[in-house]
């Protein structure tokens, strides 16, 4: 008997040891930083909205709405797009260690259109490992920030074609005295375009009036 509870002594001596070692020995600001890096981002879905000055869908053509209202009809800011964006991130892997973030940055590039990207942001989230943290984003544009992007969007609604996006994840942390920056590989997609047929009128209108060309 005596021999048993020695044996069974030893055992929870080694389970002490072992729990007391864990807990003495927490990961370090670099393991830390490498389990940031095993987080992805999965893009989910992407869609818009445009919104025209007041009164653009009352049945005017452009040139008589100008007439009428031209400081209205000519503002670039104006002609707004709102985008929403849904991506998940995503910590579900085999080294996974709960991961925190100050923030993500988002750029989407319409088309080529590299000089003036899409920005998008959010604050600071976790993950817990080998669990998924669905991150929504919205933000938007108009014609007077963004007029190349908006005139391609423009031009791809009334046409009805998908528009070329690839957006551009930054993941953001600070650990310890340490903080940087995470650059995510870019996600391709294509997104369809819609309109009613009274909007894609008056954007043709629009386009083919060239006064928010160069």
């Amino acid at each position: 008997m005596n021999k048993i509870l020695g044996i069974n002594s030893l055992i929870l001596a080694g389970v002490f040891m072992l729990i007391q070692c864990t807990e003495d020995n927490p990961l370090t600001d670099a393991q830390k930083i490498a389990a940031l890096r095993n987080v992805t981002v999965i893009y989910d879905s992407m869609s818009y909205q445009i919104s025209l000055p007041p009164g653009a869908l009352s049945g005017q053509s452009l040139e008589q709405l100008i007439l009428t209202d031209a400081e209205t009809y000519t503002n670039p800011a104006n002609y707004g797009i709102t985008i929403a964006l849904n991506v998940t991130a995503d910590n579900a892997h085999p080294d996974a260690e709960d991961a925190k973030f100050d923030g993500m940055d988002i750029d989407i590039v319409m088309d080529t259109i590299e000089s003036n990207p899409i920005k998008m942001a959010t604050e600071g989230f976790e993950v817990k490992k080998n669990e998924t943290h669905p991150v929504a984003m919205e933000t938007t544009i108009n014609l007077e920030t963004h007029r190349e992007a908006g005139l391609y969007i423009f031009r791809q609604t009334v046409d009805g074609n998908d528009l070329a996006t690839t957006t551009y994840p930054y993941l953001y942390y600070k650990i310890g005295i340490q903080q940087g920056t995470i650059n995510l590989p870019s996600i391709y997609k294509e997104i369809p375009t819609r309109a009613s047929d009274e909007t894609k009128e008056f954007l043709r209108q629009l386009l083919d009036s060239g006064i928010f060309d160069d």
